[in-house]
């Protein structure tokens, strides 16, 4: 028997889709006039402080019943089809594909970005200082290990700009083309990986030889060689070579999260809800980084992150990163950043950009539609 009222419901969505594609195209005969005009002026593709004000508002706007997070996920494809549409964006990241930097940069610049993976984050810092790509995506910290520190090195000794920033959640899965446990001799895996599952190995995998990897993504692929191996990646890597979930979240310690910004060369516009990135050195006397923090708090600015680096090129000296609420643009920052630059030896403006929630990070095994799933 044929059910009427189901029929009459899917004749509802189909009339529904098409009205969506109707609006879309609209919508993009818009990004196309845009466009002509950005090219006029030479004004960039990307906007991050536009496109994020755009999610926000809808989200804010969203009545339901579409989750916020699916909002997003929406926004961004269409966002990313806009930009094509324009001009194609280069987005370059620490490779090789289907590695957590490469799922950072999907969860920013969507699918339809072409994307170039690089060996090493120096490349990936020339390919943008040298033109090569529009954007980059890389890590700067982990919540479990802090700093990157070689990320911080190169914001220090190159020309760029942290234009935006996301959190991705870190949870490894076991996969392999075994059957079972029992049937695995080889276990592939990157050395922080290993360290953040060490646990889990000890007790289910003591048996297996273990080989690092200079990426999950290559752990998954040596793996997908071996039918009596094993590696530790994310659950896109190992779809991506064909090998089976055996476990998933094997992380000794859930939420394990990894903060990626990324990295362009031209300053953003304010949208309210900025973050602002500084790197700075002190003189070697008493009291010195006391009287720069001391100015954040005088003009009632909150500092989110501080750490420390060695200076590479003066031993001996170090190199303090710092994020701080708000726009360099905003008077109340602008005052306090100069204020505290007068303060140091050194002082760099990395970049202010549309703050991201570390408390609400990107978890790609529950946003599988977002990143091709």
């Amino acid at each position: 028997m044929r059910d009427h009222s189901l029929e009459k419901l899917r004749r509802g969505i189909d009339a529904l889709d098409q009205e969506i594609l109707d609006r879309l195209n609209r919508r993009m005969r818009l990004v196309e006039q845009i466009g002509r005009i950005k090219a006029e002026k030479g004004l960039d593709t990307f906007d991050p402080g536009r496109e994020e004000a755009v999610c926000r508002r809808l989200v804010e706007a969203n009545p339901g019943p579409l989750p916020a997070e699916s909002v997003r996920a929406i926004y961004r494809e269409i966002l990313a089809a806009s930009r094509k549409l324009q001009q194609p964006l280069k987005v370059t990241f620490l490779g090789p594909e289907w590695t957590y930097s490469h799922l950072a940069a999907l969860s920013v610049f969507g699918h339809t970005a072409r994307y170039v993976p690089q060996a090493a984050l120096v490349d990936v810092f020339d390919s943008l200082c040298k033109g090569l790509s529009h954007v980059a995506v890389v890590p700067i910290e982990n919540s479990l290990e802090g700093g990157i520190g070689q990320t911080m090195d190169l914001l220090y000794e190159r020309p760029v700009r942290v234009v935006g920033e996301c959190y991705l959640e870190v949870a490894h899965c076991l996969c392999s083309r075994a059957a079972d446990f029992g049937s695995i001799g080889k276990l592939y895996a990157h050395p922080h990986a290993l360290g953040q599952c060490r646990k889990w190995i000890s007790e289910h995998l003591r048996h297996a030889e273990i080989f690092e990897c200079a990426s999950t993504a290559k752990a998954a692929r040596e793996a997908a060689a071996d039918p009596a191996s094993a590696a530790l990646c994310n659950v896109k890597a190992a779809e991506h070579y064909g090998l089976s979930v055996l476990a998933e979240r094997v992380e000794d310690h859930p939420g394990n999260t990894t903060r990626f910004i990324v990295l362009g060369l031209k300053e953003n516009t304010p949208t309210g809800d900025d973050k602002t990135s500084i790197l700075f050195a002190v003189a070697d006397k008493p009291g010195a980084l006391y009287q720069v923090l001391d100015v954040f708090t005088l003009h009632g600015l909150n500092m989110t992150r501080i750490e420390s680096r060695p200076n590479r090129l003066h031993p001996w000296q170090y190199l303090f990163f710092a994020d701080i609420g708000g726009h360099e643009k905003d008077k109340h920052v602008e005052d306090a950043l100069k204020e505290a630059a007068s303060r140091t030896t050194f002082f760099k403006v990395l970049g202010s950009y549309p703050r991201a929630n570390p408390r609400n990070p990107i978890r790609f095994d529950l946003e599988r539609s977002r990143f091709g799933g």
